[in-house]
């Protein structure tokens, strides 16, 4: 007889078998099937030793070797295992895939919990040590910093972000273990013995990197992911996440010049190649002006320095104020003084006179009011920015430049520029600052020229005839001669006729300036309008061939400088005015 032991072994192995085979593994379901095979030939083996047994024992029930061999038989047989099948990777279940990730998530979510738990403890840690043992040393110079560590701790997006501090080589042996562990998440760069302090170093973040292009330091526009406190070419820590200018070439941020110990601004091409060609002209052309301009007299920004980070093309300028837009939206857009008007154009120039010089021979080709900066807020001294469309004559790159209410007629009829262009400009913008209203507005190309029209006229036959794109604006009948198109841009606006919108009228020569605003002021009179009018006409002339050149410029009427008795100022405020006087 089989024993309730062995039978109970015997069904357990058959239960496993048939309900646990699904859950197994190839090799755990061949394990189980040795296992079983062995067992069966081990209770055979028993059960064919137990009529020996049984006699030795005296039995009452004596059973025959027959009988145990045929029992032993029919309990292999209803114990015997199945074939082995072939079963589906277990890894590939969808329900088990899902399970896997599942864990992963919740897992990563623990660690960042308990992470930022543990960094909150330890900056309140921190923050108590440093409460109770704060002590400051000079590190250079007469700047001050703390002496014991401070940490600054930023959740931004999920990111930690620890902010810039500079700490003592000294004070380190005294900080707590974690301390240590804690600084092993930021990296740190020595900026010398004579930069920033004896013994002192810039830590800044190692953060997260998030953008979808240049491994994920660039945005989608394939612009710098800029973060504060960062520190570029070991030298300049930028001071804000956010730009203080924008625009197609990039971005320009704020930062901390270490070396110099003065503010500058970087201007961060984009991490595209076209960009970043483009800005290597402006590079070269900006120190030729340099070059050329050693003692500082012509208004152009200065370039420190420029490097490559991450891909990124940067070149360092001194930092200036805001530029002419900015001050007339101080005026709410009603323009400043004739006064102020003159030193500006003064200036302005003198640097297309710098330009021109046959040394360089450089188009500015984006002269605007947003592209030139005051180097002081209370100062009328201005700096010409932004040389990034600029070229040298015979060095043309482009023909769409120039923002289009600043553009020149040549540039808007296709024919070949030169430094005219940015006297054209130079004219459009001296109107708005006076009037505070651009001059010509468009929406369009089209609707820009039929502007230029409403003030100056039909251009003249010669440069239309020379003009690759006149047929966008013109028509021409058989006599030979040109009026404007209609067109889509144009089709429900209403122009007045050639000329019928008169510069007088919108300096108010003979009115007190624009819309009367400047009677009875001193410095507005008619004589003084008069010659403000000839410059602009002058400058706004159609053929670039008979426009004022800005050897001339400087040595027009308007552009005299004044003395004490014709201004009505003192002399003080004559050679350094200040800009809130003129408004």
């Amino acid at each position: 007889m089989i024993s309730p032991l062995a039978v109970n072994i015997l069904n357990n192995i058959c239960r496993w078998s048939v309900r646990g085979w699904a859950l197994m593994t190839p090799e755990q379901v061949r394990a189980m099937s040795a296992k079983a095979d062995e067992e069966r030939r081990r209770m055979k083996s028993n059960i064919m030793q137990q009529p020996q047994n049984a006699s030795v024992a005296q039995t009452n029930a004596p059973v025959s070797q027959h009988q145990a061999a045929a029992a032993g038989q029919k309990v292999a047989e209803d114990c015997s295992i199945a074939p082995e099948k072939i079963y589906r990777n277990h890894a590939e279940a969808p329900i088990r895939k899902l399970t896997c990730d599942l864990i992963k998530t919740y897992k990563n979510i623990n660690e960042s919990f308990y992470l930022r738990k543990a960094l909150r403890r330890q900056e309140h840690q921190a923050n108590i040590q440093a409460n109770h043992t704060s002590s400051t040393t000079t590190t250079g110079g007469n700047q001050i910093y703390p002496r014991s560590l401070s940490v600054v701790r930023r959740i931004n997006k999920n990111c930690v972000h620890i902010s810039v501090c500079l700490i003592s080589t000294r004070t380190l042996p005294r900080l707590p273990k974690w301390s240590y562990q804690l600084f092993q998440r930021v990296r740190r760069i020595g900026i010398g013995k004579n930069q920033a302090g004896r013994g002192s170093f810039v830590y800044f973040p190692n953060y997260d990197k998030g953008g979808p292009h240049n491994g994920g330091y660039d945005d989608e526009n394939y612009d710098y992911i800029l973060k504060d406190g960062e520190c570029f070419n070991t030298r300049y820590i930028i001071l804000t996440e956010k730009p203080i200018g924008k625009g197609s070439f990039g971005q320009v941020t704020r930062a901390y010049d270490t070396v110099a110990k003065e503010d500058v601004a970087i201007k961060i091409i984009k991490n595209k190649k076209t960009f970043f060609d483009q800005a290597q002209i402006e590079i070269k052309l900006l120190e030729m002006m340099r070059a050329h301009d050693t003692e500082r007299k012509y208004n152009v920004v200065l370039l420190k320095g420029h490097f490559v980070h991450r891909n990124h093309l940067c070149l360092v300028f001194e930092l200036l104020s805001y530029n002419l837009y900015d001050l007339l939206r101080n005026t709410n857009f009603r323009g400043v003084s004739l006064n102020l008007t003159r030193k500006f154009a003064q200036q302005l120039t003198k640097t297309l006179l710098f330009l021109s010089s046959p040394e360089l021979s450089i188009i500015h080709c984006d002269l605007k009011p947003e592209n030139v900066l005051l180097c002081n807020p209370k100062r009328s001294k201005i700096n010409i920015i932004d040389f990034g469309s600029s070229c040298q004559i015979g060095h043309r790159i482009y023909q769409y430049i120039q923002s289009r209410f600043y553009r020149s007629p040549e540039v808007l009829l296709g024919i070949a520029y030169d430094t005219k262009i940015d006297m054209w400009s130079l004219g459009c913008i001296l109107v708005e600052m006076h009037t505070g209203e651009p001059l010509f507005a468009g929406s369009s190309e089209v609707d820009q020229m039929m502007k230029i029209v409403e003030v100056l006229g039909m251009p003249p036959k010669e440069l239309l005839d020379a003009g690759p794109k006149t047929h966008k604006y013109f028509e021409k009948t058989e006599d030979g001669v040109y009026y404007c198109k209609k067109t889509r841009d144009n089709f429900n606006k209403c122009y007045r006729g050639p000329g019928h919108r008169k510069l007088h009228d919108i300096l108010g020569v003979t009115s007190g300036g624009p819309n009367g605003r400047r009677a009875g002021e001193a410095g507005h009179s008619v004589e003084e309008y008069s010659k403000f009018k000839d410059l602009i006409k002058r400058m706004l002339t159609y053929d670039p061939k008979l426009r004022i050149s800005p050897y001339y410029a400087v040595r027009h009427p308007f552009l005299r400088p004044k003395t004490t008795s014709q201004t009505g100022q003192s002399s003080a405020v004559v050679d350094s005015p200040t800009v809130s006087f003129f408004f």
